[in-house]
Protein backbone atom coordinates (compact mmCIF):
# COMPACT_ATOMS: atom_id res chain seq x y z
CA UNK A 1 0.00 0.00 0.00
CA UNK A 2 2.73 2.37 1.17
CA UNK A 3 4.01 1.33 -2.38
CA UNK A 4 1.27 2.21 -4.36
CA UNK A 5 0.97 6.51 -2.38
CA UNK A 6 4.56 6.96 -2.61
CA UNK A 7 4.06 6.01 -6.99
CA UNK A 8 0.75 8.17 -6.94
CA UNK A 9 1.81 11.38 -5.03
CA UNK A 10 4.56 12.40 -7.47
CA UNK A 11 2.16 11.70 -10.06
CA UNK A 12 -0.52 14.25 -8.55
CA UNK A 13 1.71 17.03 -7.70
CA UNK A 14 3.14 16.93 -11.14
CA UNK A 15 -0.15 17.92 -12.24
CA UNK A 16 -0.59 20.40 -9.64
CA UNK A 17 2.61 22.09 -10.79
CA UNK A 18 1.25 21.75 -14.95
CA UNK A 19 -1.71 23.14 -13.83
CA UNK A 20 -0.30 25.92 -11.73
CA UNK A 21 2.41 26.81 -14.46
CA UNK A 22 -0.56 26.41 -17.31
CA UNK A 23 -2.96 29.13 -14.81
CA UNK A 24 -0.31 31.05 -14.91
CA UNK A 25 -0.18 31.29 -19.24
CA UNK A 26 -3.73 32.36 -19.62
CA UNK A 27 -3.94 34.85 -22.74
CA UNK A 28 -5.60 37.96 -21.42
CA UNK A 29 -9.07 38.15 -23.56
CA UNK A 30 -9.92 41.63 -23.89
CA UNK A 31 -13.41 43.08 -24.45
CA UNK A 32 -14.40 45.97 -25.82
CA UNK A 33 -17.63 47.87 -27.28
CA UNK A 34 -18.57 48.66 -30.28
CA UNK A 35 -17.11 52.06 -32.10
CA UNK A 36 -20.50 54.35 -31.85
CA UNK A 37 -20.42 53.55 -28.00
CA UNK A 38 -19.58 56.39 -25.58
CA UNK A 39 -18.20 54.31 -22.47
CA UNK A 40 -15.70 52.78 -25.62
CA UNK A 41 -14.98 56.93 -26.45
CA UNK A 42 -14.46 57.49 -22.38
CA UNK A 43 -12.50 54.47 -22.16
CA UNK A 44 -9.96 54.93 -24.56
CA UNK A 45 -9.18 58.46 -23.97
CA UNK A 46 -9.17 57.91 -20.42
CA UNK A 47 -6.20 55.62 -20.79
CA UNK A 48 -4.73 57.43 -23.33
CA UNK A 49 -5.47 55.14 -26.07
CA UNK A 50 -7.90 57.86 -28.29
CA UNK A 51 -6.69 56.47 -31.42
CA UNK A 52 -8.76 53.21 -30.82
CA UNK A 53 -12.11 55.23 -30.08
CA UNK A 54 -12.92 54.35 -33.82
CA UNK A 55 -10.41 51.70 -35.04
CA UNK A 56 -10.76 48.52 -34.43
CA UNK A 57 -7.19 47.73 -36.28
CA UNK A 58 -5.15 48.90 -33.12
CA UNK A 59 -6.55 46.13 -30.37
CA UNK A 60 -5.05 43.43 -29.20
CA UNK A 61 -5.24 40.10 -31.23
CA UNK A 62 -7.99 37.74 -30.25
CA UNK A 63 -10.52 40.94 -28.96
CA UNK A 64 -14.49 40.73 -28.66
CA UNK A 65 -16.67 43.53 -29.43
CA UNK A 66 -20.29 43.64 -27.70
CA UNK A 67 -23.00 45.63 -28.26
CA UNK A 68 -24.06 47.18 -24.81
CA UNK A 69 -23.22 47.64 -20.96
CA UNK A 70 -25.01 44.59 -19.91
CA UNK A 71 -23.76 42.55 -22.48
CA UNK A 72 -20.47 44.04 -21.15
CA UNK A 73 -21.16 42.31 -18.14
CA UNK A 74 -22.32 39.03 -19.24
CA UNK A 75 -19.24 38.44 -20.96
CA UNK A 76 -16.86 39.19 -17.95
CA UNK A 77 -19.14 37.28 -15.77
CA UNK A 78 -18.41 34.04 -18.05
CA UNK A 79 -14.71 34.57 -19.28
CA UNK A 80 -12.61 34.03 -16.20
CA UNK A 81 -9.63 35.67 -18.25
CA UNK A 82 -11.48 38.11 -19.49
CA UNK A 83 -11.06 42.72 -18.83
CA UNK A 84 -13.75 44.91 -19.83
CA UNK A 85 -15.01 48.69 -18.68
CA UNK A 86 -18.86 49.52 -17.72
CA UNK A 87 -20.26 52.11 -16.40
CA UNK A 88 -19.86 52.79 -12.74
CA UNK A 89 -23.72 53.15 -12.03
CA UNK A 90 -24.39 49.39 -13.10
CA UNK A 91 -21.04 47.88 -10.76
CA UNK A 92 -23.03 47.36 -7.69
CA UNK A 93 -25.31 44.53 -8.67
CA UNK A 94 -22.83 43.52 -12.02
CA UNK A 95 -21.39 40.29 -10.02
CA UNK A 96 -18.07 41.70 -11.76
CA UNK A 97 -14.96 42.55 -10.22
CA UNK A 98 -13.89 46.40 -10.39
CA UNK A 99 -10.67 47.53 -10.45
CA UNK A 100 -9.13 50.54 -8.43
CA UNK A 101 -7.30 52.64 -11.25
CA UNK A 102 -3.98 54.56 -10.25
CA UNK A 103 -4.28 53.93 -7.05
CA UNK A 104 -8.16 55.59 -6.36
CA UNK A 105 -11.32 53.60 -5.79
CA UNK A 106 -14.37 53.94 -8.60
CA UNK A 107 -16.94 55.75 -5.96
CA UNK A 108 -19.05 58.41 -6.22
CA UNK A 109 -17.63 60.47 -3.41
CA UNK A 110 -13.62 60.10 -5.32
CA UNK A 111 -15.38 61.28 -8.57
CA UNK A 112 -16.82 64.15 -7.03
CA UNK A 113 -13.72 65.07 -5.28
CA UNK A 114 -11.21 64.37 -8.46
CA UNK A 115 -9.47 61.67 -7.97
CA UNK A 116 -10.67 59.12 -9.71
CA UNK A 117 -9.77 60.37 -13.10
CA UNK A 118 -11.76 57.56 -15.79
CA UNK A 119 -15.06 59.36 -16.06
CA UNK A 120 -17.21 60.62 -18.88
CA UNK A 121 -20.49 62.68 -18.54
CA UNK A 122 -23.88 61.69 -19.44
CA UNK A 123 -25.76 63.89 -22.28
CA UNK A 124 -29.29 64.63 -23.79
CA UNK A 125 -30.36 65.71 -26.55
CA UNK A 126 -34.00 66.26 -28.60
CA UNK A 127 -35.33 66.93 -31.40
CA UNK A 128 -35.93 70.45 -33.43
CA UNK A 129 -39.15 69.86 -34.88
CA UNK A 130 -41.87 67.29 -33.08
CA UNK A 131 -44.80 65.48 -34.04
CA UNK A 132 -46.64 67.74 -32.46
CA UNK A 133 -46.38 70.53 -29.65
CA UNK A 134 -47.80 68.00 -27.35
CA UNK A 135 -44.67 65.75 -27.19
CA UNK A 136 -42.39 68.64 -27.31
CA UNK A 137 -43.83 70.35 -24.44
CA UNK A 138 -43.77 66.78 -22.16
CA UNK A 139 -40.15 66.37 -23.13
CA UNK A 140 -39.24 70.11 -21.86
CA UNK A 141 -40.82 69.18 -18.93
CA UNK A 142 -39.43 65.90 -18.63
CA UNK A 143 -35.71 67.87 -18.48
CA UNK A 144 -37.54 70.52 -15.76
CA UNK A 145 -37.78 67.52 -13.88
CA UNK A 146 -34.88 66.09 -14.36
CA UNK A 147 -33.02 68.58 -12.14
CA UNK A 148 -35.79 69.01 -9.02
CA UNK A 149 -34.59 67.58 -5.75
CA UNK A 150 -36.99 64.58 -6.62
CA UNK A 151 -35.11 64.25 -10.24
CA UNK A 152 -31.93 64.43 -9.27
CA UNK A 153 -32.43 61.94 -6.05
CA UNK A 154 -33.41 59.30 -8.97
CA UNK A 155 -30.48 60.02 -11.06
CA UNK A 156 -28.02 59.49 -7.81
CA UNK A 157 -29.76 56.47 -6.94
CA UNK A 158 -29.28 54.83 -10.00
CA UNK A 159 -25.48 55.64 -9.98
CA UNK A 160 -25.33 59.33 -11.41
CA UNK A 161 -23.14 61.50 -9.97
CA UNK A 162 -23.96 65.36 -9.88
CA UNK A 163 -22.73 67.99 -8.07
CA UNK A 164 -25.52 69.69 -5.84
CA UNK A 165 -25.77 73.55 -3.87
CA UNK A 166 -28.80 72.83 -1.47
CA UNK A 167 -30.50 75.54 -3.86
CA UNK A 168 -32.82 73.27 -5.82
CA UNK A 169 -36.60 73.38 -6.21
CA UNK A 170 -38.92 70.54 -6.06
CA UNK A 171 -41.21 69.54 -8.79
CA UNK A 172 -44.31 71.33 -6.73
CA UNK A 173 -42.42 74.61 -6.97
CA UNK A 174 -42.21 74.32 -10.76
CA UNK A 175 -44.75 72.53 -12.31
CA UNK A 176 -46.84 75.65 -13.25
CA UNK A 177 -44.34 76.31 -15.43
CA UNK A 178 -45.34 73.24 -17.30
CA UNK A 179 -49.14 73.07 -18.16
CA UNK A 180 -48.66 69.94 -19.96
CA UNK A 181 -48.08 68.32 -16.88
CA UNK A 182 -52.28 68.62 -15.58
CA UNK A 183 -53.91 67.48 -18.15
CA UNK A 184 -54.42 63.89 -19.55
CA UNK A 185 -51.64 62.82 -22.04
CA UNK A 186 -52.09 59.31 -21.60
CA UNK A 187 -53.24 59.07 -25.60
CA UNK A 188 -49.30 60.59 -26.35
CA UNK A 189 -46.65 58.47 -26.52
CA UNK A 190 -42.87 59.70 -26.17
CA UNK A 191 -39.77 58.30 -28.35
CA UNK A 192 -36.44 57.76 -25.95
CA UNK A 193 -33.27 56.25 -26.67
CA UNK A 194 -29.71 56.49 -26.82
CA UNK A 195 -27.02 55.10 -24.67
CA UNK A 196 -27.50 51.83 -23.02
CA UNK A 197 -25.24 52.87 -20.19
CA UNK A 198 -28.01 55.55 -19.00
CA UNK A 199 -31.26 52.55 -18.74
CA UNK A 200 -31.37 52.78 -15.05
CA UNK A 201 -31.48 56.01 -14.77
CA UNK A 202 -33.60 56.95 -17.60
CA UNK A 203 -35.88 54.31 -16.73
CA UNK A 204 -36.67 55.31 -13.32
CA UNK A 205 -37.24 59.18 -14.30
CA UNK A 206 -39.66 58.05 -16.78
CA UNK A 207 -41.88 55.79 -14.25
CA UNK A 208 -41.94 58.44 -11.88
CA UNK A 209 -42.45 61.49 -14.35
CA UNK A 210 -44.97 59.67 -16.30
CA UNK A 211 -47.30 59.92 -13.59
CA UNK A 212 -46.58 63.53 -12.50
CA UNK A 213 -47.09 64.48 -16.31
CA UNK A 214 -50.65 63.29 -17.07
CA UNK A 215 -49.45 59.35 -17.84
CA UNK A 216 -48.46 59.83 -20.92
CA UNK A 217 -46.77 56.53 -22.46
CA UNK A 218 -43.13 56.12 -23.72
CA UNK A 219 -41.21 53.53 -25.76
CA UNK A 220 -37.82 53.27 -24.49
CA UNK A 221 -35.23 51.41 -26.47
CA UNK A 222 -31.67 52.03 -25.35
CA UNK A 223 -29.47 51.16 -28.37
CA UNK A 224 -26.55 53.18 -27.83
CA UNK A 225 -24.93 56.87 -27.65
CA UNK A 226 -24.17 56.46 -31.24
CA UNK A 227 -28.33 56.61 -32.29
CA UNK A 228 -28.89 59.27 -29.90
CA UNK A 229 -28.26 62.03 -32.59
CA UNK A 230 -29.12 59.95 -35.65
CA UNK A 231 -32.79 59.51 -34.20
CA UNK A 232 -33.39 63.08 -33.00
CA UNK A 233 -31.51 65.09 -35.34
CA UNK A 234 -29.57 63.23 -37.78
CA UNK A 235 -29.96 60.39 -40.44
CA UNK A 236 -32.80 58.39 -38.66
CA UNK A 237 -34.96 60.98 -37.05
CA UNK A 238 -37.69 61.51 -39.46
CA UNK A 239 -38.11 57.19 -39.68
CA UNK A 240 -39.59 54.51 -37.61
CA UNK A 241 -36.75 54.67 -34.92
CA UNK A 242 -36.72 58.36 -34.26
CA UNK A 243 -36.55 59.67 -30.90
CA UNK A 244 -37.79 63.07 -29.05
CA UNK A 245 -35.22 62.50 -26.59
CA UNK A 246 -32.40 60.52 -26.24
CA UNK A 247 -28.92 60.13 -24.45
CA UNK A 248 -24.89 59.95 -25.00
CA UNK A 249 -22.54 58.59 -22.41
CA UNK A 250 -19.93 61.23 -24.66
CA UNK A 251 -19.88 64.73 -25.56
CA UNK A 252 -21.48 65.77 -29.12
CA UNK A 253 -18.62 65.44 -31.46
CA UNK A 254 -18.61 68.29 -34.77
CA UNK A 255 -19.99 65.51 -36.99
CA UNK A 256 -23.51 66.03 -34.79
CA UNK A 257 -24.72 69.50 -35.18
CA UNK A 258 -26.98 70.69 -33.19
CA UNK A 259 -28.70 74.31 -32.59
CA UNK A 260 -28.23 75.78 -28.92
CA UNK A 261 -30.37 74.31 -26.91
CA UNK A 262 -30.80 71.15 -28.18
CA UNK A 263 -28.14 69.19 -26.20
CA UNK A 264 -26.95 69.33 -23.02
CA UNK A 265 -25.45 67.96 -19.68
CA UNK A 266 -27.25 64.90 -17.13
CA UNK A 267 -24.90 63.77 -14.62
CA UNK A 268 -21.37 62.70 -14.45
CA UNK A 269 -20.68 58.38 -14.66
CA UNK A 270 -17.71 56.96 -13.96
CA UNK A 271 -16.41 53.98 -16.35
CA UNK A 272 -14.76 51.05 -13.92
CA UNK A 273 -12.19 48.54 -15.19
CA UNK A 274 -13.94 44.85 -14.41
CA UNK A 275 -12.71 41.25 -14.38
CA UNK A 276 -13.81 38.29 -13.45
CA UNK A 277 -14.60 37.74 -9.80
CA UNK A 278 -12.28 34.55 -9.90
CA UNK A 279 -9.70 36.86 -11.04
CA UNK A 280 -6.94 37.64 -8.32
CA UNK A 281 -6.07 41.24 -9.58
CA UNK A 282 -7.42 44.08 -7.98
CA UNK A 283 -6.01 47.32 -9.35
CA UNK A 284 -4.61 48.60 -12.77
CA UNK A 285 -2.60 51.39 -13.73
CA UNK A 286 -3.45 53.37 -17.19
CA UNK A 287 0.02 52.59 -18.72
CA UNK A 288 -0.67 48.84 -18.20
CA UNK A 289 -4.87 49.43 -19.21
CA UNK A 290 -3.30 50.66 -22.55
CA UNK A 291 -0.33 47.95 -22.63
CA UNK A 292 -3.28 44.95 -22.40
CA UNK A 293 -5.79 46.60 -24.46
CA UNK A 294 -2.71 47.44 -27.56
CA UNK A 295 -1.18 43.55 -27.47
CA UNK A 296 1.76 44.47 -25.72
CA UNK A 297 0.87 42.77 -22.41
CA UNK A 298 -1.06 39.59 -23.62
CA UNK A 299 -0.96 37.25 -20.87
CA UNK A 300 -2.33 37.97 -16.77
CA UNK A 301 1.27 36.89 -15.17
CA UNK A 302 2.74 39.79 -16.94
CA UNK A 303 -0.03 42.34 -15.18
CA UNK A 304 1.92 44.04 -12.43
Amino acid sequence: MRKGLSLILPVVLLGIGLASCNSEEKQIICYTRDTTSGTRDGFFTGIGFSEAKTDNTLLASGFVEVASNSDMINAIKNDEYGIGYISLSSLAESGVKGLVYEGVEPTEENVLNSTYKLTRNFNYCIRESYANETNKQIVEAFLGYMYTVEGISTIKEHGGILSTTGEEKSWNDIKANYPVAAIDNSSITINVGGSTSVKSIVSALLVEFSAKCGNFKYNYNPTGSGDAYKRTNGSEKDGANYCDLAFASREFTSDEPMAEGLHDYMCTDAIVTVVNKTNTISEVTKTTLKSIYDGTITYWKDVK
